[in-house]
C-alpha cells in the first residue's frame, strides 16, 4: 500500500519537483521549484512513513522502550538504505532486507568484534556494488543474458 502511495507521489507534480531537487537543486530552483517547500514536504512524508513503521513495529513486538533502538541499529538501517537502489521500484527494499542478516553473519564469524566484520562487509558491498544490490543483480542479469558478439578472425 505504501509503495503505491510513493509511486503516486513520485508520478505527480510534487514527485517531479522532488526528483529535480534530488538531481540538481540549483537547476530546480532556476526552473521555479520552491526548494524549501518541497524539502519540507519530503521531510513530512518521510516522518509519516517512519511513524507508520514505528507503529507497526510496536504492534509486532508488543513492547516499546527507548533502549530498544540503539546506535548500532541506526547504523545497520543506514547501511541497509545506502546499499539499496534508488527509484520508485521495489528494488530499494533489497538493501535493508539483506542487511538484516549481515550482523548475524558477522556475529558467526567473530564473537569479539562483530561490528568490525560488519564494517568490512559494508566496505566490500560498496566497492563491489556501487549501484546497490538491485543494480548489481541487474548488471549480472544483463551480462548473463546478452548475446556474445562474434569477433572477427585475426588475419
Amino acid at each position: 500500500m505504501l509503495f503505491v502511495l510513493a509511486a503516486n507521489l513520485l508520478g505527480g507534480r510534487v514527485g517531479r519537483a522532488i526528483v529535480a531537487i534530488r538531481d540538481n537543486h540549483i537547476a530546480a530552483e532556476a526552473m521555479g521549484v520552491n526548494n524549501a517547500l518541497y524539502k519540507s514536504v519530503t521531510f513530512g512524508v518521510s516522518a509519516a512513513y517512519t511513524g507508520i513503521a514505528g507503529a507497526l513495529s510496536a504492534i509486532v513486538v508488543a513492547f516499546v522502550a527507548p533502549d530498544s533502538f540503539d546506535v548500532f541499529l541506526s547504523i545497520t538501517l543506514l547501511t541497509g538504505s545506502s546499499s539499496a537502489a534508488s527509484g520508485p521500484s521495489p528494488a530499494p527494499s533489497t538493501g535493508p532486507c539483506s542487511f538484516q542478516f549481515v550482523p548475524n553473519w558477522a556475529q558467526d564469524i567473530s564473537k569479539a568484534a562483530p561490528w568490525a566484520i560488519f564494517g568490512l562487509f559494508l566496505i566490500g558491498f560498496m566497492y563491489v556494488m556501487p549501484r546497490g544490490i538491485a543494480g548489481f543483480l541487474q548488471l549480472v542479469w544483463i551480462r548473463l543474458t546478452r548475446r556474445a558478439v562474434p569477433r572477427e578472425e585475426a588475419r
